[in-house]
């Protein structure tokens, strides 16, 4: 994740925006169909979904939209300490600050290719992934990034994030060898501003503009949250094409869900 000054169009005013474009992941299970992924409660329901692994983009898993699960993507990712961050180090447990009915897949770098990582999840977890997402924050060092005259914060930091996340060109998922549809459909941006807190350690390597205390923000962000995987070895890969041509991936992060009884 690099900050990234990307000039925006409608207030011709540079923005500083965290980018984690690059890294499409493909959820593949070895030697089995899409529908194999699925717990039998949700395999009914997987039918009449275009891509059965997925939850729909209308969706409201757990009470909560893709786009604030996108949300929650990146307050998951700022939480952590640079030391055991799993953006920072290919090696760094996924599970850490893992809470709740959702496990956040951790990022690769933009602009990475063939990396590997692997992760352990729970059953009964569902598996969020942020295939190309732009956080744009508020306040910054620098002074004279705020809102012109008469622009609401909203305004300003949205249309940064939607700015800097808005040359994709293409995106490749695969679910068990075989593409997901309409990837490009599952595209959310905040709708108001969102509230995170980060840790001060990652002022220096991920975003100097947090402040260690709770800060708001705007996210734009090609999100996709898969439903609860069945027990056993899976296998996530991803990769994103910007309109400029820089390649991210494909990249592979190896996903083992834990039966119940071992968690």
């Amino acid at each position: 994740m690099t900050k990234q000054r990307q000039r925006l169009s409608r207030w011709a005013r540079k923005v500083p925006t965290k980018v984690l474009a690059g890294t499409t992941l493909v959820l593949c299970l070895i030697g089995g169909r899409a529908s194999a992924l699925l717990t039998p409660e949700l395999e009914e329901s997987a039918r009449e979904n275009h891509d059965p692994a997925l939850f729909p983009k209308e969706s409201h898993p757990y009470g909560s939209s893709l786009e604030t699960w996108a949300e929650n993507w990146w307050r998951w990712l700022f939480s952590i300490p640079a030391p055991v961050n799993p953006f920072l180090s290919l090696t760094s447990d996924c599970g850490e600050e893992q809470r709740g009915p959702v496990f956040f897949i951790p990022p690769f770098p933009v602009g990475g290719k063939n990396l590997t990582r692997s992760c352990t999840v729970a059953q009964g977890k569902a598996i969020g992934v942020s295939l190309s997402t732009v956080l744009n924050d508020f306040p910054c060092p620098d002074p004279t990034l705020k809102p012109a005259p008469g622009q609401s914060l909203f305004d300003f930091l949205l249309a940064g994030a939607v700015d800097a996340n808005g040359d994709i060109a293409e995106i490749d998922v695969t679910l068990d060898g075989e593409p997901l549809g309409d990837v490009l459909g599952y595209h959310f941006a905040s709708d108001d501003l969102m509230f995170f807190k980060g840790d001060l350690s990652l002022q220096a390597q991920l975003d100097s503009c947090i402040t260690g205390q709770f800060q708001p923000a705007a996210v734009d962000a090609y999100f996709i949250l898969f439903k609860p995987l069945r027990p056993g070895h899976h296998v996530l890969t991803r990769r994103v094409v910007t309109r400029r041509g820089t390649v991210s991936g494909p990249n592979t992060t190896i996903i083992d869900v834990l039966p119940e009884r071992e968690h």
